[in-house]
């Protein structure tokens, strides 16, 4: 077996232009809601998720710029690899409603996410050993005007691939309106 790339990555100058930054909306879905599991192949794009009868993505809308994701390599002292991901998110919650689906979220250990970048593409997190909580805050903001006062968490999960990429075969619209048909 090699372990060898077989290719090369070339950057030109539609590389360099590119924005940081997530989408305010991203969507929730459980691993245990899906017939057929993500593959991790990582041959092409994910362009579909298969889900059961029941099965439905969450959306979730904070404030411009509130979330971010990230991941990292992890080396065992064996020489195994794997990548952290890690998914931080802020919401604030309106009514008890809102509290009880944020305490869901952070209850969850199966959990993928699937965020949209500010460049129009979309990754999922958590697609193969599923995210749970690993942090969450609230509070009522400070003594003085502006504080904070939005709930704010981090999802994690050690996973064998870097984030996936998830695009349908029509382009970025198509991608967004086929996530919005799976909403609950």
């Amino acid at each position: 077996m090699s372990c060898k790339v077989s290719t090369g990555v070339s950057n030109d100058c539609t590389s360099r232009l590119k924005a940081s930054g997530l989408s305010k909306k991203f969507w929730v879905g459980y691993k245990g809601d899906l017939d057929t599991q993500i593959s991790l192949a990582q041959s092409a794009d994910i362009n579909a998720l298969d889900f059961g009868s029941y099965g439905v993505l969450y959306p979730f809308e904070g404030s411009k710029f509130s979330h971010d994701f990230s991941w990292e390599l992890k080396v065992a002292s064996g020489g195994n690899i794997s990548y952290d991901h890690v998914f931080n998110w802020k919401l604030t919650p309106d009514t008890t409603a809102d509290d009880l689906t944020v305490q869901k979220l952070l209850q969850g250990d199966d959990i993928f996410i699937i965020v949209e970048d500010v460049n129009q593409q979309f990754f999922i997190l958590g697609a193969g050993n599923g995210m749970s909580a690993t942090a969450a805050t609230g509070g009522s903001g400070g003594k003085e005007s502006g504080g904070d006062i939005a709930d704010s968490g981090t999802l994690t999960s050690n996973e064998k691939t870097k984030p996936l990429r998830f695009a349908l075969g029509g382009g970025y619209q198509a991608t967004l309106e086929y996530l919005e048909s799976r909403e609950s």
